[in-house]
């Protein structure tokens, strides 16, 4: 077989998240707000650096009035487009919406520093500034309400634990292929996964330095020859096409959870002979769960949102510190493994491995 070219493989993601964002106007233009999300969370799934991505979901729970998925999307979409005004109006108004006026008034001022005669913009803090007056008149003294401050350490790593006892299960993306016995617990939403796994990533960036002692990097070796494609974009691969980047390839790829990461820089871990050259050409979701790094426990897939709560919560803060820690090192994803593209068909993990787990 005829191996893609890079160009090829990133025309691939792109192509399928297009799809998919295709997919989700045609449903919104109908006024299907449900499976416009679950489109757009497929879109995202597949380029989740992509901020008009999450900017189009944004829009569509904002037309359903949900407010706190709305900011918490276009909030993503600010991070990744900080000068999508579109992203930042949508925030601001999803915050004054769930009543956090002097926060949305913040975000206003902030991005009309830069364009001052942005009229959506000016409009809306006008507004806001409008309402809040009589407000602040009527509480004394002329001044707005007191409320924690944005962005503060404690509101910025605060997960609100709650959530994961409300995940819905969705039969949206029933496959008439599937076998025939067909898991009935709990199966929470594509959109709830990518938004607890966005939530969970911010928090171990935010604790960035907590993960490097978790998972330390030895001494990184100089004057290392890199593969003229080290970084590129490789697209959607599936276990075959990621096993050929193995330590004895040019180039080193290693998969944690389905992001797909360039490793060529250390070829003291991962080279031929490295400690971590097993993991090479491989995916390490469940080695780095269990604790257990082994080639046995490498492509192993299982779906870490049918456990119960703690184990959920605990196992996707490890693997999030985990791939923070491939960020910090290695830089962003190159490509996605596409058994993580459908994480909701996986299976649960085997139990009696979950209870011999005794990671924290």
């Amino acid at each position: 077989a005829i191996w893609p070219c890079s160009l090829c493989q990133r025309r691939a993601t792109s192509g399928a998240a297009e799809e998919h964002r295709r997919q989700g106007n045609d449903h919104y233009r109908r006024g299907e707000l449900d499976d416009a999300i679950a489109a757009y969370s497929k879109a995202i799934s597949t380029k989740p650096k992509e901020g008009a991505l999450w900017l189009h979901r944004s829009i569509a729970y904002r037309q359903k009035e949900d407010w706190d998925q709305a900011e918490r999307d276009a909030a993503r979409a600010v991070e990744l487009q900080p000068q999508n005004e579109k992203a930042v109006y949508g925030r601001a108004l999803a915050l004054n919406k769930l009543g956090r006026t002097p926060e949305a008034l913040i975000v206003c001022n902030d991005f009309l520093k830069s364009d001052p005669d942005n009229k959506p913009l000016l409009q809306l803090r006008k507004n806001m500034e409008q309402a809040e007056k009589p407000l602040a008149d009527r509480q004394g003294g002329g001044k707005l309400r007191e409320t924690s401050k944005p962005n503060s350490a404690a509101n910025m790593h605060d997960i609100d634990y709650s959530k994961w006892t409300k995940f819905e299960d969705s039969d949206d993306e029933q496959r008439e292929d599937r076998a025939a016995t067909k898991w009935q617990g709990k199966n929470p939403t594509l959109e709830e996964r990518v938004g607890m796994t966005e939530q969970m990533l911010e928090v171990s960036r935010g604790h960035a330095e907590e993960a490097a002692v978790l998972f330390p990097n030895s001494r990184i070796p100089e004057n290392v020859k890199l593969p003229p494609d080290y970084n590129g974009p490789v697209g959607v691969l599936n276990i075959s096409q990621l096993s050929k980047f193995n330590s004895n390839h040019s180039r080193q790829l290693v998969s944690i959870y389905g992001d797909v990461f360039d490793v060529s820089k250390r070829p003291d871990q991962y080279g031929c002979g490295g400690p971590k050259a097993f993991q090479t050409g491989r995916d390490i979701t469940w080695s780095v769960i269990t604790g257990k790094e082994t080639p046995e426990n490498c492509n192993r897939f299982y779906d870490i949102f049918k456990l119960d709560d703690d184990h959920c919560g605990r196992y996707l803060q490890l693997l999030c510190q985990k791939m923070v820690a491939f960020e910090n090192e290695f830089g962003e994803p190159v490509g996605r493994l596409e058994n993580f593209i459908d994480e909701r068909d996986l299976p649960p993990a085997p139990i009696e491995e979950i209870e011999e787990c005794k990671q924290q």
